[in-house]
């Protein structure tokens, strides 16, 4: 979008360089305009820039000043407007496949690029939010990276939605939960896709991957460093046992408590190379029980309730097998609700059968 200086704002963000008289560039692309800078465009005579078609802040930007929403139209002409959940969200998965080859290419992370594939899942998500629970449905052996990354910054968004965020930084929250492996692209693929346990050296090198992600983001200029933050910490642990840095509770940025646990939820209920996804509910009661004490209770929350709106009359598989339908769920067993036997019409309370668990959301 080519626009005069006198109609920019604060918070613009220019899509390509600006040249004065010199060959080098006066403002690189992604730089985001503050006053001093509108100041220095002035003052080198320039008469127009191109700039993106949104804010800093997630806002769409208009050349009159005015500040609205942006719609799918707006922040996402590459990707063809829907609002078809499911079309956009494996649109979104390819578009960010295509981009993590580039970087295993050496190709520098692209802002720009990166909301277009997000925005429309996103805000089509949060409109149908038991949409953004069903992804792992999607999820395949040999794309399952792909599809964990776009899974987990929904679920982001959503979390960031449901805890009062502004629209921006939701959408901000959503681009961490997304970039987050970014680094991965920096490690050997063959531990990836490997089938068995990682070795010692092999789990080390693993390791490295928040502190490759964020190295990847820190210089460029667009992004928010709550976005970067929220990316080195989305494998910390709020009792100090994670990595890379074995950071502990306040030393935690929001973005990063959100990030990790949209991505260790999304771990346990997809499919991956070395073990099989388990089911929402199995992963929400590892979540609130074994790994109590790790994750933001806030967020925690958040997503139990969000579980839970999707689950009345529900049909799902007992780890037995049976099929049943979910009937009744109580506030103190949320994991363990009362279901009916398909075959038998049989009432079970779960909270009664220890040894029985939702396998599958059907």
């Amino acid at each position: 979008m080519r626009v005069h200086i006198n109609q920019l704002s604060e918070g613009c963000i220019l899509s390509k360089d600006v040249f004065s008289k010199s060959s080098k560039p006066l403002m690189r692309r992604q730089t985001i305009l503050d006053q001093d800078l509108l100041q220095i465009l002035q003052a080198f005579l320039i008469d127009e820039v191109d700039v993106e078609p949104y804010l800093e802040n997630g806002y769409a930007f208009k050349p009159d000043g005015a500040l609205l929403e942006s719609s799918l139209s707006e922040k996402t002409a590459e990707i063809k407007q829907s609002n078809d959940f499911e079309e956009l969200y494996i649109n979104a998965v390819l578009a960010f496949k295509q981009l993590y080859l580039d970087w295993q290419s050496g190709a520098l992370v692209d802002i720009s690029k990166i909301r277009n594939l997000l925005i429309p899942a996103a805000e089509q998500g949060l409109k149908e939010p038991h949409e953004i629970f069903k992804t792992y449905n999607y999820t395949k052996h040999d794309d399952h990276l792909y599809h964990h990354s776009v899974s987990a910054a929904l679920v982001s968004a959503y979390l960031g939605k449901s805890m009062g965020f502004s629209y921006g930084d939701t959408i901000q929250v959503a681009m961490a939960g997304l970039l987050c492996d970014c680094g991965m692209t920096k490690i050997e693929q063959g531990f990836l896709t490997k089938k068995t346990a990682l070795t010692d050296k092999e789990f080390k090198e693993i390791k490295q991957h928040p502190v490759y992600s964020y190295k990847m983001l820190k210089n460029i200029v667009s992004l928010k460093e709550a976005v970067r933050l929220g990316v080195l910490q989305h494998h910390e642990r709020l009792d100090g046992s994670g990595y890379p840095l074995g950071a502990k509770a306040d030393q935690l940025h929001v973005f990063g408590k959100i990030a990790a646990l949209a991505h260790a939820y999304q771990a346990m209920v997809s499919e991956r190379p070395h073990r099989s996804k388990q089911s929402p509910f199995k992963a929400l009661e590892l979540l609130m029980q074994d790994e109590f004490g790790k994750f933001d209770l806030t967020a925690l929350n958040e997503l139990k309730k969000g579980l839970l709106k999707l689950s009345s009359g529900t049909n799902i598989r007992l780890s037995d097998g049976r099929i049943a339908e979910i009937v009744f769920i109580e506030d103190q067993y949320p994991t363990r609700p009362l279901v009916k036997i398909e075959e038998t019409e049989e009432i079970l309370s779960l909270k009664e059968q220890r040894h029985l668990f939702i396998e599958e959301i059907i």
